[in-house]
């Protein structure tokens, strides 16, 4: 059986914005204002980080300050993980490793660590399945 696919037109209504330019200046391509903000993301991990080894022993500007900002950008807007966006994903996943883990319908369990003591007394019956020779099978 397919799972039914439902489409609906949401993504129509979410128009990103683009910039083409600054000032009269045309850029080499046209960004969106959530590339330029991971951008500027990049750059402030990259200054932070260039004051810790081995950052800091790299010197090359252009590198550290278009390159990798560059990338971090591209990834974080263009691919994809399991289905999310990159970030999305980290998250969840920090998220599930900091979670207990012991959910029931997606809500905490709450695990006592004294055992269960009943109130009253507990009677059982007890089956004994003795197999004779010549016993046939009954269901």
């Amino acid at each position: 059986m397919k799972p039914k696919i439902v489409r609906t037109y949401n993504s129509v209504w979410k128009v990103e914005k683009v910039l083409y330019g600054i000032q009269d200046i045309p850029l080499p391509i046209p960004l969106t204002y959530r590339q330029i903000g991971f951008f500027a993301g990049g750059v402030i991990v990259v200054w932070i980080l260039n004051h810790f080894p081995p950052l800091s022993l790299i010197h090359l500007t252009l590198v550290e300050y278009i390159f990798l900002p560059g990338l971090f950008s591209w990834f974080f807007t263009k691919q994809l993980l399991d289905g999310k966006a990159p970030h999305r994903f980290l998250i969840r996943v920090v998220q599930y490793h900091l979670s207990p883990r012991v959910l029931n319908r997606y809500k905490e369990v709450n695990s006592s660590t004294k055992p269960y003591k009943y109130g009253s007394s507990i009677s059982y019956r007890e089956l004994s399945y003795d197999k004779k020779e010549g016993d046939a099978d009954e269901y």
